[in-house]
């Protein structure tokens, strides 16, 4: 008698918590995929285009203007997963992925992933589910923190989620792009991030940021980061 298959161990959160049956399909169509820092996620405009799982790196979620830089509107990491389109049918999504620092992801064919999740009673539909809630939560928190709170309160609340997700007290990236995470000029997180260096708080140089004060970082920060860091917390418990 042949023995059941055993849950394979991958580094996405959302795929490890699935039972092996519906497991297996998934990972046996999936490719593994590296993407270097800033580089594009291809494939998530259409309904029909795979579905990425991270297994390392982390994944901004940005909305293009036409005269100004892309904003930021969420954040993926190896909590869940690239592709929302798939999931509600959309036949175009505006909203483009970008690696915020190198990774890997596990492509997975639309066809596959939408035949496990479709199938009656599956613990997939019940984990992406819950994904979707709290990205929803995430850009309408995004949205009104960018709307509503100052540069250096929202430059704080996106080093600390970087921080939280990339697991380093090191990340690259460079004031042209942290002002498109926020929703500021560069001339302003210029400042800002010179103000923070000086208390002690981040060491910046040649595009590189260092955590020196992480309590420091959390006192510059609005609520914004632990309504942020609460939902984050309930979608990996």
């Amino acid at each position: 008698m042949p023995r059941p298959a055993a849950r394979r161990h991958t580094g996405n959160h959302l795929l490890d918590r699935l039972p092996a049956a519906e497991q297996a399909p998934l990972l046996d169509a999936a490719t593994s995929v590296t993407f270097a820092p800033r580089e594009e996620v291809d494939g998530l405009r259409w309904e029909d285009q795979p579905v990425y799982f991270p297994t390392s790196g982390v994944y901004s979620l940005l909305l293009p203007m036409k005269a100004e830089n892309p904003v930021e509107v969420g954040v993926v990491d190896s909590e869940g997963m690239l592709g929302i389109p798939v999931v509600l049918g959309m036949a175009e999504n505006p909203v483009r992925a970008v690696a915020q620092s190198a990774g890997s992801c596990l492509r997975v064919p639309a066809e596959t992933f939408l035949r496990v999740l479709r199938a009656d009673g599956t613990v997939l539909d019940a984990l992406v589910r819950r994904f979707l809630a709290v990205s929803w939560q995430t850009a309408n928190q995004t949205i009104a923190c960018n709307l509503r709170h100052n540069v250096r309160e929202r430059t704080a609340r996106w080093l600390l989620s970087v921080h939280d997700r990339t697991g380093s007290d090191e990340f690259v990236v460079t004031q042209e792009v942290l002002s498109g995470m926020i929703g500021a000029s560069r001339q302003k997180v210029t400042v800002v991030a010179g103000e923070l260096q000086a208390a002690g708080t981040i060491a910046y140089q040649r595009g590189k940021v260092r955590v020196r004060d992480r309590k420091a970082l959390e006192a510059a920060s609005c609520e914004c980061y632990r309504v942020l860091r609460k939902a984050y917390d309930f979608l990996t418990s």
